[in-house]
């Protein structure tokens, strides 16, 4: 048994947790790996898009989504947020698919999966709105 750190918001952290945990407990990850991506791609697009993704990461993403080899080339080329919403969206089907027990909160978690670009966009336009207005003083652009 060894210990392993990560953090909850580095979905690639988060991805390598499929490989140690026992099958039951995939869903969990992959749910949680959906509502990473769903809440970094929604609240932070430009920190996922940036950090999130350097082209290392990309390729472990891909790897640990199970995608096939001709699917890695066409996602890899694509840009960023539209990555992560297709790996968010397939880890969502993933944790309803794998689900011992199909419940309403999974049935919701299938939903999400289906409309995730649109789930996003709500969470981008309540960050502009409520959390980042323009002329915040929390979070002011740094000086030229």
């Amino acid at each position: 048994m060894r210990t392993r750190r990560f953090s909850e918001l580095d979905p690639v952290r988060l991805a390598g947790l499929l490989e140690a945990v026992p099958r039951a407990e995939r869903p969990g990850v992959y749910r949680r790996l959906g509502d990473v991506t769903l809440f970094l791609t929604g609240v932070f697009p430009d920190y996922a898009a940036t950090t999130v993704l350097r082209p290392v990461n990309a390729a472990r993403l891909l790897r640990a989504a199970g995608l096939p080899a001709a699917q890695h080339e066409r996602l890899a080329d694509a840009p960023a947020i539209e990555l992560l919403e297709h790996l968010g969206a397939r880890w969502y089907r993933a944790a309803r698919d794998l689900a011992p027990v199909p419940t309403a909160r999974i049935a919701v978690v299938g939903e999400v999966a289906d409309r995730f670009r649109q789930a996003r966009r709500v969470l981008n336009h309540i960050a502009d709105r409520y959390l980042f207005p323009p002329g915040s003083p929390w979070f002011t652009q740094p000086a030229p």
